[in-house]
């Protein structure tokens, strides 16, 4: 599978399997807007997707600080839910 392929497969061929294609899967006018900004390109090298500076969901930009202290958060609350 080329990098294009598999960064088509979880966007467009998603949103065709989930039946949502009028609003998630590509970018344009009407749909969610939910990007991930990379500084890498994938296209070269699907790793590059490890590679974020940060996200749009829905709309919001969320830099890769704080989504890395939010995942922080999250593993902080899964440990200590697993230590009870």
């Amino acid at each position: 599978m080329t990098p294009y392929d598999a960064l088509r497969t979880g966007t467009v061929n998603a949103a065709l399997a989930l039946r949502e294609v009028d609003s998630i899967g590509t970018i344009d006018v009407g749909k969610r807007a939910d990007l991930l900004l990379l500084d890498a390109n994938p296209l070269v090298d699907v790793r590059n997707v490890n590679h974020r500076v940060g996200v749009v969901l829905r709309g919001r930009w969320l830099p890769e600080r704080e989504l890395e202290t939010r995942l922080e958060s999250v593993a902080r609350a899964v440990s200590a839910a697993d230590r009870k």
